[in-house]
C-alpha cells in the first residue's frame, strides 16, 4: 500500500502496509488485526476520543477493551469492550489507550491514524 513518509509515525504505518498492494484495504485491515492481535495486551483501559450520537460510548467515558472482536469495511477493527458492567463492540479508532505501556498507545495511535487517512 502506498503511504507517503513525513515522520516517524509515517514510517512505522509504512513498515506495517509496505508488502500490501495498493488499494486492497482489507488486507491492511487484516494485516493490522494480526500486529495489534500479537502485540497488544488484554484487557486494557482506553478512554472514548470520539463518538456518534446516540452511541452508548460518549467522548472520555473510560472503557475495558478485552480484545479485538472482528474486522468491519466500514468501521475497521471492532474490540469487545466493557463500560461499567455492560458488554459493547465499539471502534478501535475511536479510542485512546491509557495506562503507563507507551508502545500499547502508539500501536493503537498509529492504527487510527491510518485508518482515518486511508
Amino acid at each position: 500500500m502506498k503511504w507517503e513518509i513525513h515522520s516517524e509515525q509515517d514510517r512505522r504505518i509504512y513498515e506495517v502496509l509496505k508488502d500490501i498492494e495498493e488499494d486492497n484495504y482489507m488486507v491492511g485491515l487484516e494485516k493490522w488485526e494480526e500486529i495489534l492481535k500479537e502485540k497488544l495486551i488484554f484487557p486494557f483501559e482506553a478512554i472514548v476520543e470520539d463518538s456518534d450520537d446516540g452511541c452508548p460510548m460518549q467522548v472520555g467515558d473510560r472503557l475495558k477493551v478485552h480484545g479485538i472482536g472482528m474486522i468491519d469495511d466500514l468501521h475497521g477493527i471492532i474490540v469487545d469492550v466493557r463500560k461499567g458492567r455492560r458488554k459493547y463492540a465499539f471502534e478501535l479508532c475511536l479510542i485512546e489507550v491509557l495506562g503507563d505501556n507507551e508502545e500499547m498507545k502508539q500501536l493503537v495511535d498509529d492504527y487510527s491514524v491510518w485508518f482515518w487517512n486511508r
